[in-house]
């Protein structure tokens, strides 16, 4: 599944202007989006985007840092789980997903994890199988 998230990120990024990299760092506080998928996998998708991953995005959408981080941050979950979603069905792999939801900080408890880096800030994709 970690392949659909990573390269429906590098699709998200490239509709903006910028690339996705690897990181070797694990990102564990930030702003956290997290959406269920259900279906032919069940699985709980959590994003954590620090405040410069959200600042660097807005600037690449908005032209400037005047957003607000609920918003952003469960748009950016919204357009790459949801691209995922279309990249599973191109090989027969169907879910739904949920309304994001949003926390701040909060501990979570994962199966596997990608760490990406946009403009050269990290942030992480978590893996929960339910």
């Amino acid at each position: 599944m970690e392949k659909f998230f990573e390269e429906a990120a590098k699709n998200f990024a490239k509709s903006i202007g910028a690339e996705i990299d690897h990181c070797k760092d694990e990102i564990k506080h930030g702003f956290i989006s997290e959406i269920d998928i259900r279906g032919d996998v069940n699985i709980d998708i959590y994003l954590i985007l620090p405040k410069d991953v959200l600042d660097s995005i807005s600037e690449l959408l908005f032209g400037d840092r005047d957003y607000d981080i609920e918003d952003l941050s469960k748009e950016i979950a919204n357009l790459i789980v949801g691209n995922a979603k279309v990249l599973a069905s191109e090989e027969n792999i169907h879910f739904d997903i949920s309304t994001p939801k949003f926390f701040e900080n909060i501990n979570i408890d994962y199966d596997k994890r990608i760490n990406l880096s946009i403009k050269g800030k990290c942030f992480s994709i978590l893996f929960k199988e339910v």
